[in-house]
């Protein structure tokens, strides 16, 4: 028997590609292909030099390789082409020929969204995050029965709750949007209605916060109340540190100091003078201490003696 035929090696990434995109049932990213692609190890007998070129590919050359499938499949015109939605790659069939899908799956024709819930759809699309309320602003009428529509069609999800008073919900598109409208991404949007610019989801959900409360009257008196006080207690504790700080340095003086005096201030007159000058005083001034008795014996001296004299003059006189 001959030996077994052996497959050939891929001829180039792109062929790797479409088939991967082909086999798979679910949509595939560019990572989920490059994946594939180096999980596979060469055989043996097999060129291990080319299989290495695929192993080591580059999320660049994946990206090559997707965009020349997605011209090749259009130039060949074989009735299905490659669809990019929110970062996903797959096989699809072209719009014109779903007819006849339908008819061999026998399937029903699918049943059209009404104006009312496009009209709907669209102000979702184009200014997500966004509140029922803000939808029935713009369109004028109740739209309940439209939204609740969108989301069994899985074409619009709860996104969030919004800050504002009642906490409403916030609808967005689902990744079934982009692909039932053959979409990459939403800012796509802008491309088909130039005039009608979708609204940046940062800034939208921006927009929701609640804002600060003004206060009130009363709460403008209480804070003001508490800031008096904080500064109250801020002056009593400057006020009890600073006479600590006085009884600190008080403590620390001699003890003769610190004895209280006999005399209260303003009892009795206390000459302040020093003793040397209140002794310079006394010498000034010539105090008669002499007893009256001992002045009376003197004045009868005095008065002898001049008798005495009288007498000697008028002797000499004769």
């Amino acid at each position: 028997m001959s030996d077994d035929v052996k497959i050939p090696l891929p001829r180039s990434l792109q062929e790797i590609v479409g088939s991967l995109l082909f086999a798979s049932e679910t949509p595939l990213t560019a990572g989920d292909l490059r994946a594939a692609v180096k999980a596979v190890e060469p055989e043996e007998g097999e060129n291990a030099e080319v299989m290495d070129v695929y192993r080591t590919c580059t999320s660049r050359e994946i990206e090559e390789a997707l965009k020349g499938l997605e011209k090749a499949l259009d130039v060949a015109g074989c009735g299905f082409h490659l669809v990019c939605t929110g970062g996903t790659y797959r096989l699809q069939t072209v719009p014109n020929c779903g007819r006849y899908v339908r008819a061999m799956l026998k399937l029903d024709r699918p049943s059209r969204l009404g104006k009312a819930s496009l009209e709907t759809l669209a102000i979702i699309a184009y200014r997500q995050p966004i509140t029922k309320s803000e939808v029935e602003e713009i369109r004028g009428v109740d739209v309940s029965g439209n939204i609740k529509t969108l989301l069994d069609l899985q074409i619009i999800r709860l996104v969030g709750k919004s800050e504002l008073p009642g906490h409403p919900f916030l609808y967005g598109t689902t990744p079934l949007f982009l692909e039932h409208f053959g979409l990459s991404s939403l800012q796509q949007l802008n491309e088909l209605d130039p005039t009608l610019q979708r609204s940046n989801p940062r800034e939208k959900a921006a927009s929701y916060r609640r804002p600060a409360p003004e206060k009130t009257e009363l709460e403008k008196a209480a804070d003001e109340a508490a800031a008096e006080e904080a500064k109250k207690a801020e002056e009593a504790e400057k006020a009890e540190k600073a006479a600590q700080e006085k009884a600190a340095s008080a403590a620390e003086k001699p003890k003769d100091e610190d004895q209280p005096s006999l005399f209260e201030e303003g009892d009795i007159e206390v000459d302040s003078l020093p003793q040397s000058d209140k002794a310079d005083d006394d010498d000034d001034f010539f105090i008669d201490d002499t007893p009256d008795e001992f002045d009376d014996d003197d004045d009868e001296d005095e008065d002898e003696n001049e008798e005495d004299e009288e007498e000697e003059d008028e002797d000499g006189e004769n």
